[in-house]
């Protein structure tokens, strides 16, 4: 680990590379509990780096199949601490000759991003006036749908563009619960709320999909989404990342069933991508940021 160059916080930064070449940054502070970020570069994309940052210490959401789920929820990040979280990325890549123009941000971190709102739009704007030359941010919710409502209602002209993603990663309201414990809202209200964001903004809604082997890639669940427009949503199959203390029964789905779903859904014409996760060796892709305690040594806590 090397302490990152570039910035004045209260909070210490160490960064992390993978053999990929993603950096993980931690945020420590004197609480004990630090934020985790991430800087993807992924070549093939029109805008080919990501800032993905988190916005909050921990969360209440508790997904089965995240890092942060065992940490439950301290607090949200202040619009400061999120947009201090682009700044160091985006700054410590120019440093490199990396312009900002080439830069996403991403609200897929650490927290659900609408529970704290407020301060990921406050630091939106923030983000935007700072680096003008950004046009894109992207931001990944489990819901619920009067949030991504609110959220859509919010767009002004001289706000960066949120491209939504919903995390779904079931087709029935009973699964998506037992995979997601503390989402709110039924799949059906999210997909209205979808709609919803996409007449606003005009941008497609990207439902998000984790295959799970024996849980949620049968071909049942491949036709379920042939009731999707088409022009408000694309699905994004997504490769199980491992996280310790993961349930037993949720594994990866095999290859031949991320290729038999991917084929179904091509049969019934629904826009889709696969994904796989980046830096998986130093922990920094999706599900994998964790807002882990420092250790406190015996002669801080006796003083």
């Amino acid at each position: 680990m090397n302490s990152a160059p570039g910035h004045s916080t209260s909070a210490s930064v160490t960064v992390s590379t993978a053999a990929d070449g993603t950096l993980k940054y931690r945020f420590s502070s004197e609480r004990g509990l630090g934020a985790e970020a991430a800087h993807f570069f992924v070549p093939d994309r029109d805008i080919p780096h990501i800032a993905c940052v988190s916005t909050q210490l921990g969360c209440a959401v508790a997904c089965q199949f995240c890092s942060t789920a065992p940490t439950g929820f301290d607090r949200n990040l202040t619009a400061e601490e999120i947009a201090l979280q682009v700044s160091t990325i985006v700054d410590n890549a120019a440093a490199c000759g990396v312009s900002h123009a080439d830069f996403e941000v991403s609200f897929m971190g650490m927290g659900e991003p609408l529970a704290n709102a407020n301060n990921v739009l406050l630091a939106l704007d923030r983000i935007h006036r700072r680096y003008p030359l950004m046009t894109r941010a992207a931001l990944s919710t489990v819901g619920p749908g009067r949030r991504i409502v609110a959220l859509a209602d919010e767009r002004g002209p001289d706000r960066l563009p949120i491209h939504l993603q919903i995390s779904l990663h079931a087709t029935t309201d009973r699964l998506r619960h037992a995979l997601i414990p503390n989402a709110a809202d039924g799949i059906q209200s999210l997909l209205a709320a979808g709609r919803y964001y996409h007449l606003k903004t005009s941008d497609r809604v990207c439902l998000n999909y984790i295959l799970f082997d024996g849980v949620n890639d049968s071909p049942e669940d491949a036709s379920w989404f042939d009731s999707l427009d088409r022009d408000a949503f694309s699905v994004r199959l997504t490769v199980l990342n491992d996280v310790p203390n993961m349930p037993r029964h949720l594994r990866a789905a095999s290859g031949s069933s991320f290729i038999a779903f991917s084929n179904r859904l091509t049969e019934l014409r629904v826009p889709h991508k696969i994904f796989r996760g980046d830096g998986l060796d130093v922990r920094a892709s999706c599900g994998q940021l964790v807002a882990r305690p420092v250790e406190i040594t015996a002669r801080e806590l006796h003083d």
